[in-house]
């Protein structure tokens, strides 16, 4: 009896990565190896108790990569702009980095390799969008993906992120009156985003596009979207699920620089106002049906049904 086929998971004990690895483990179907630089995290220790062989992996290490993909026959990566080597150090990195992995995938003979990519904003927005680097870096990779002559590529798109409501990304504070603020830049209650519970929805439509196989999705970008939904929407399902008024507070630049400073770079802001012009994924024609999504996985959660579970009264 053939063995099962091995799907390297780069970033496993990360959002996008952690979803995808348990998934695959969850089916039965695959080896996996699981990628992560804190093999003794309890996230690693979780993974290997669910079968995973977890692999000390440094991306940014060209010998460290090509250990990883030895003998695989599929491999999920994604990068990691907010890596303190990366954000703030030498944003130029995370591109370097996902070229080599591509080039060593090529080399090692890879016959799957599935990219978390992002929109070229740049291009996207008429050039109106150029700094947002964290973006237009994964664009850059997957474009250069495509043309290295691996047997079959998909690129995954995930949207927004629910998991980055009250966090630093998006703040939740109490005023003076009872509220609950949601602190975000630019956006008002009218403008849309695309949002997704990641860790517990980006992995199982990856597992089954690996089901489906290369033959149907080669080429391909697969949008990671449960809705599309309005602030006020989400501010109307907060309100409901917790019995406290949430509201809308949309700060300017001043309000940046001010008091949240995490916020003050460049391209962070306007990864905001693109937010608020282009909902997440901008123009593409390819991944203006999120549908796709929930096809592949129709118990997709919406934001409301992420809300009771995450926020909903005690």
């Amino acid at each position: 009896m053939s063995q099962k086929p091995l799907i390297v998971v780069a970033g496993a004990t990360g959002s996008q990565g952690g979803s995808v690895a348990n998934a695959l483990l969850d089916t039965g179907l695959y080896r996996v190896r699981a990628l992560t630089r804190k093999t003794d995290s309890d996230k690693a220790k979780a993974l290997a108790s669910k079968g995973a062989e977890v692999f000390k992996c440094d991306l940014s290490v060209k010998e460290n990569v090509k250990n990883a993909l030895s003998g695989a026959d599929i491999a999920w990566i994604v990068t990691n702009f907010l890596d303190p080597s990366i954000s703030g150090e030498n944003p130029q990195e995370e591109e370097r980095i996902g070229k080599m992995i591509a080039d060593v995938a090529k080399e090692v003979g890879l016959n799957w390799l599935f990219y978390s990519s992002l929109p070229d904003t740049t291009t996207g927005s008429g050039g109106k969008y150029s700094n947002i680097i964290e973006f237009d870096g994964k664009n850059r990779v997957e474009q250069y993906i495509r043309k290295l002559g691996i047997p079959n590529v998909t690129f995954i798109y995930v949207c927004f992120y629910n998991q980055n409501f009250a966090t630093e990304i998006v703040p939740f504070i109490p005023n003076d009156k009872g509220e609950i603020e949601i602190v975000i830049p630019y956006v008002e209650e009218n403008d849309s985003i695309l949002l997704v519970d990641v860790v517990n929805d980006a992995g199982p439509i990856v597992a089954k596009v690996i089901e489906e196989g290369p033959a149907k999705w080669n080429g391909r970008k697969v949008p990671v979207a449960a809705e599309n939904v309005t602030f006020k929407h989400i501010t109307d399902v907060l309100t409901k699920v917790t019995g406290k008024t949430h509201k809308l507070r949309t700060i300017n630049d001043e309000d940046i620089a001010r008091d949240f400073p995490f916020l003050d770079i460049p391209s962070f802001k306007e990864m905001f106002k693109w937010f608020k012009e282009y909902y997440s994924f901008g123009p593409d024609e390819e991944l203006k049906d999120i549908s796709v999504a929930k096809k592949l996985h129709p118990k997709i959660k919406t934001f409301e049904q992420y809300a009771v579970e995450t926020f909903g009264k005690a």
